[in-house]
């Protein structure tokens, strides 16, 4: 999440998709936040990356990069327009995103989850699930295989540990500085306890 962020636009071997920035400095008025849903696939299947690629290259393909769609818009089955964005009391922050439709763009099972949180983070969070908030698609996180660990994030090899988000272990900052704090809380007790 990211209060009085922006979206920005990322290039991964020529396909586009989107992230988010807070700057200490700069603010806008709105706070964007993704919300990722994993899949783990199953045999015979073994090219997640490329699904991947796939799914954000078809939002490219039809918008000529990242798409935004208002969920006002979505929920009705409709492509978004610029008239239907500029008549929304959300402003965009990615100001080259093509108004259009998600709904071409993203597997079904994708499109319903991240509705549906939608909708349950509306309780905790009224306003997030209005027809005016802007979607923007997609982001992909390329996440490969996971290591075999412990529950204290001990790796196979004895004393080798593997934490945060380069080693695919978490999926942001928190919980990277959270996963550090395990491993070293186990290096810790060992080292008293040998």
């Amino acid at each position: 999440m990211n209060p009085y962020g922006e979206v920005v636009r990322e290039n991964s071997e020529g396909v586009f998709s989107v992230n988010g920035h807070s700057y200490r400095e700069r603010r806008t008025a709105n706070t964007n936040f993704a919300l990722l849903v994993s899949t783990d696939f199953t045999k015979p299947f073994h090219e997640p990356i490329a699904y991947g690629k796939y799914v954000a290259g078809l939002a490219n393909l039809l918008g000529g990069g990242v798409l935004v769609q208002r969920l006002g818009d979505l929920k009705m089955g409709r492509r978004s327009t610029p008239e239907r964005i500029a008549e929304g009391s959300v402003r965009p922050t990615l100001g080259d995103a093509t108004p259009g439709d998600l709904s071409f763009a993203l597997p079904y099972r994708h499109l319903a989850a991240i509705m549906e949180m939608l909708e349950a983070l509306d309780n905790v969070a009224p306003g997030v699930n209005s027809g005016d908030t802007l979607l923007y698609g997609a982001e992909v996180k390329y996440y490969s295989l996971r290591l075999k660990l412990t529950p204290n994030l001990e790796t196979e090899i004895p004393n080798l540990y593997a934490v945060g988000d380069g080693a695919g272990v978490t999926r942001g900052l928190i919980q990277a500085s959270i996963s550090g704090m395990v491993a070293a809380r186990d290096v810790i007790k060992r080292a008293q306890h040998p």
